[in-house]
């Protein structure tokens, strides 16, 4: 009876064994047959470099005082304080890993500073206007920081400016109660002591919203910012003491384009030995 027990144990095992390498064999030998020879990954979404352009409206504030426009004309008055809407255009590249908190921004373009003077009045009660289309080429290399890790981020960083236009208009125009007064005098010129370069600095934030799949292989971010660049050595001439003040209000469209990962797959094909290993010895 133990003997009878012993064979059957020994053919259930010997059938069991079949079976698991039997499947084992079949799943080889399918694989094999139904594996491409390159197998292409899904395009890697994980983005760091972006490329793009920066348009905004610099609103500019004038601070302090200028009364000698150029070494040939000096105004009557001394002008004080004003305010103008200029434009920014620069374009830009990025770069940030997904998922980080740290990255770096640069930003290099045309950076225009114009703005008017508040009305003054001359000796003969005349009113006098000096308004200014002051313009540089900008670059501004900025750490980006995102606090949450999240499209929210921050930057700051120093701005690098040289001058391209230094032009002003003087005008002055008719007193009121002398109708018989000659026409109003305007005049054009360019300021004298300009500085043409200037170093300063700037802090700012925006939020990039994606407007495009993240699976695509190029993506689109539209990015709205805001940012604040004091007066801190943002004094256009050499002499008297006007300054510049301006908060930059704009946004960015910003792209990015990853190659598709392509990876080749080696198929190894069962030796016969390997066959033989997985094939049960016949009963």
């Amino acid at each position: 009876m133990k003997t009878n027990l012993r064979k059957i144990s020994r053919i259930a095992r010997s059938s069991y064994s079949l079976t698991i390498r039997s499947v084992i064999l079949t799943v080889l030998t399918l694989t094999g047959i139904q594996l491409p020879i390159q197998a292409q990954l899904a395009p890697d979404t994980k983005h760091s470099w972006w490329f793009g352009v920066a348009a905004g409206a610099n609103i500019n504030f004038y601070r302090g005082t200028t009364q000698e426009l150029n070494s040939t004309f000096i105004s009557s008055n001394a002008f004080h304080n004003g305010s103008g809407v200029g434009l920014y255009l620069a374009p830009l590249v990025e770069f940030h890993r997904p998922g980080s908190r740290w990255g770096i921004m640069l930003q290099a373009g045309y950076d225009n500073r114009e703005g008017k003077f508040k009305e003054e009045k001359a000796p003969c009660g005349c009113p006098v206007d000096l308004s200014t289309d002051l313009s540089y080429i900008t670059v501004e290399p900025s750490l980006r920081f995102a606090p949450f890790k999240s499209n929210f981020y921050l930057f700051a960083g120093p701005r690098l400016a040289f001058n391209s236009n230094k032009s002003f208009i003087f005008t002055q125009g008719i007193h009121s109660d002398f109708i018989n007064q000659d026409a109003h005098l305007e005049m054009n010129g360019d300021f004298s002591n300009i500085n043409n370069t200037i170093i300063s600095l700037q802090i700012g934030a925006g939020y990039d919203i994606p407007i495009t799949s993240q699976k695509k292989q190029t993506q689109f971010i539209f990015s709205p910012f805001v940012s604040f660049q004091p007066d801190l050595g943002q004094s256009p001439r050499s002499i008297e003491t006007w300054n510049v003040t301006t908060l930059r209000v704009g946004a960015a469209l910003k792209f990015s384009y990853e190659r598709k990962i392509t990876a080749s797959l080696k198929i190894v094909k069962p030796s016969p030995k390997m066959i033989g290993k997985l094939t049960p010895p016949l009963m």
